[in-house]
């Protein structure tokens, strides 16, 4: 059973089918998004429950839940060989080593599911797990894309046999990012928010590519960093 706090994770995860229940505070009927959320759920059939602030906020887990809490499930359990298979030929999927901050793992599964990538990967130790943090983050996209926990270093080398061309986000790269070619089918590396990509990982890649720095700091964030290399795939695919 998956929680999502606020609402447009719930609205999101409604919309979908996904929801069994949802808990609504007492006195935020005349709000809209709460009035689309208790119109869609009467539609679908889904029990709506009014409680009180204070059993609210009990349950709560993100402290910020918007007077709305929803209870979902989703039965599909992700792997790289599910993905490849249901994608095709033009997968594009995130290798993410050591993004350990819930938000970034948030904001990035937000921006895969907006660019269009087919599936974030992290490893089963060292990362953020997908929790309610990163739902609530991620604005319900994290039921879309297909998220799983994997050894990495395993998965690289089946990437690489499939044909996926792995591709690292790092300050060591030897070309900017946008000299790239990030069209096709491929799979970009982004390291962790203080140390980076690990440089075992690193040398498994096929090519590394930075994003140039014009001020002072040296780097950007994780889920920035990835934003400005997916949406320049989704340009380099519109432009040919």
């Amino acid at each position: 059973m998956i929680q999502l706090e606020g609402r447009n994770p719930v609205y999101e995860a409604l919309k979908q089918g996904l929801v069994l229940s949802i808990k609504l505070e007492y006195g935020h009927d005349d709000n809209a998004k709460i009035k689309q959320i208790t119109d869609l759920a009467r539609k679908k059939g889904v029990k709506v429950e009014l409680i009180k602030r204070k059993q609210m906020d009990r349950l709560s887990t993100t402290g910020n839940h918007q007077g709305v809490i929803g209870y979902a499930q989703t039965n599909v359990n992700w792997s790289l060989s599910k993905v490849l298979k249901e994608t095709g030929k033009e997968v594009c999927v995130l290798i993410l080593d050591q993004v350990q901050d819930p938000h970034n793992l948030g904001a990035i599964i937000r921006t895969s599911e907006g660019a269009g990538a087919d599936g974030v990967l992290i490893p089963k130790k060292g990362s953020a797990e997908v929790n309610n943090t990163v739902h609530r983050v991620s604005m319900g996209a994290s039921l879309n894309v297909p998220v799983w926990q994997t050894n990495l270093y395993p998965a690289i080398k089946q990437m690489q046999d499939e044909g996926l061309r792995v591709i690292g986000i790092d300050a060591s790269g030897s070309k900017p990012y946008y000299e790239e070619k990030l069209s096709g089918a491929v799979a970009l590396v982004l390291g962790g928010e203080d140390r980076g990509i690990n440089p075992t990982l690193l040398s498994k890649c096929d090519s590394v590519v930075y994003i140039p720095m014009k001020g002072k700091m040296d780097s950007l964030n994780v889920s920035v960093a990835a934003s400005i290399v997916l949406y320049e795939r989704v340009r380099q695919q519109e432009t040919g």
